[in-house]
């Protein structure tokens, strides 16, 4: 039976624009990130953000990867973290550790957004992490998402590499998302930390905005 008018032109439409239709070209899986302790892993400029991939994601073990274990302190600080929490506890770290960090505490979303923001700007230490992921759910989607943008705006103008930690997805203008996993449980809790950065993933997510 010869297809009417309607079913030709409906063809040709799916066959034109397919995801207009629900049908999806094929694509890679997307792959590992590597070097992930490594600043450069992270696009200068721009605003990169860390979810988990579910529960014992080990998000906290990002920053005790990124901080290392130097044998020696350094005299300037190599990153900062604006912790919105204060949750982070220097005493689990080498004093070598956090001499390349200057912690920022803070105890809420727009004084973790403000404190971001002119530590952006001023541009010395070119590596900021953003640390939300202890934070209350609804304190920071009450977060105006112009501040968001800000940063981002800033971080592009002195090529300052931004990292926030979020529990979920927070940044309306990340360039880039990371689901990360570790498969952590309770019987972890004793392993050395060695052990479980090794176990850390991070795999980039498919961003639906502009950039």
């Amino acid at each position: 039976m010869a297809l009417s008018s309607v079913e030709i032109l409906r063809r040709q439409l799916r066959e034109k624009f397919p995801q207009a239709h629900g049908l999806r070209p094929e694509r890679e899986e997307s792959r590992p990130l590597e070097n992930l302790f490594s600043v450069e892993a992270f696009p200068a400029g721009a605003i990169t953000e860390v979810i988990p991939a579910g529960p014992g994601a080990g998000l906290s073990l990002l920053v005790a990867g990124l901080l290392g274990d130097p044998e020696t302190a350094g005299p300037h600080p190599e990153m900062i973290l604006v912790d919105g929490a204060d949750a982070f506890d220097p005493g689990s770290f080498s004093g070598a550790a956090c001499s390349k960090l200057l912690w920022v505490r803070c105890r809420s979303a727009m004084e973790m957004l403000k404190s971001a923001d002119l530590l952006v700007r001023d541009g010395n230490v070119p590596f900021v992490l953003i640390d939300s992921s202890r934070m209350r759910r609804r304190d920071l989607t009450g977060v105006p998402a112009s501040s968001w943008w800000r940063l981002k705006q800033n971080a592009e103008s002195n090529g300052t590499r931004l990292l926030v930690l979020s529990s979920f997805p927070l940044v309306p203008c990340a360039s880039l998302r990371l689901s990360l996993s570790a498969d952590l449980s309770i019987e972890d809790f004793d392993r050395p930390r060695t052990e479980l950065l090794g176990r850390l993933r991070a795999v980039p997510q498919r961003l639906r905005h502009a950039t």
